[in-house]
């Protein structure tokens, strides 16, 4: 009986594994998305052409160095790390988050974790989608992605002082520096 309840508790693991890499823990560029889709993903883009960029549909591939310099011109801003099929209560819809950042003169940048659905939600937002660089980095596993891409956006110091908690999925700056990771924008952004 423990034999069997060893063997099934493998297995359902074995599953749950499976299945996470299915989920998106791998952007899948050539795999996720339709030829029209990939045609849509800019990989290089000159630094300041990321400046000016409105939503034009299209998935910027980007470094962490890039968004540094995208967000630095702002008073506020905020760098949402989005999940498309993220339901927890820390994930907002993009909508959502556009309109409170919007309503608190809060500059907004998106970067979603993986191609999958992400081209269905991207035309709320004013400024494009944007996607950690899987070419730049030479890996397509997401977290390796992240982790690479935030340590170019605030500094390897700064990224291992805070990553225990970088799982807030916005990171807060004011004129370009890193002030904090925010849990509820809700709480912490609404009419500050």
């Amino acid at each position: 009986m423990k034999n069997n309840f060893c063997i099934l508790s493998i297995l359902l693991s074995l599953l749950v594994i499976q299945g996470c890499v299915i989920i998106g823990y791998r952007n899948h560029f050539s795999r996720d998305l339709t030829p029209e889709q990939q045609s849509k993903v800019v990989w290089n883009t000159p630094d300041e052409r990321l400046l000016s960029l409105k939503n034009d549909g299209r998935i910027y591939a980007i470094n962490g160095k890039q968004m540094q310099k995208m967000v630095q011109p702002h008073p506020k801003a905020i760098v949402y790390q989005w999940s498309p099929h993220c339901t927890s209560e820390a994930c907002l819809s993009l909508s959502a988050i556009q309109t409170l950042c919007d309503n608190n003169s809060i500059a907004l940048f998106v970067v979603t974790d993986y191609f999958h659905d992400a081209f269905s939600q991207n035309q709320v937002l004013s400024r494009p989608l944007f996607i950690a660089n899987e070419k730049h980095y030479k890996t397509d596993v997401c977290h390796k992605l992240e982790k690479r891409f935030y340590i170019d956006l605030l500094g390897e110091e700064t990224y291992n002082a805070t990553k225990e908690i970088s799982w807030y999925r916005y990171a807060y700056f004011e004129k370009g520096k890193f002030v904090r990771y925010i849990r509820d924008p809700y709480v912490e952004l609404d009419n500050k």
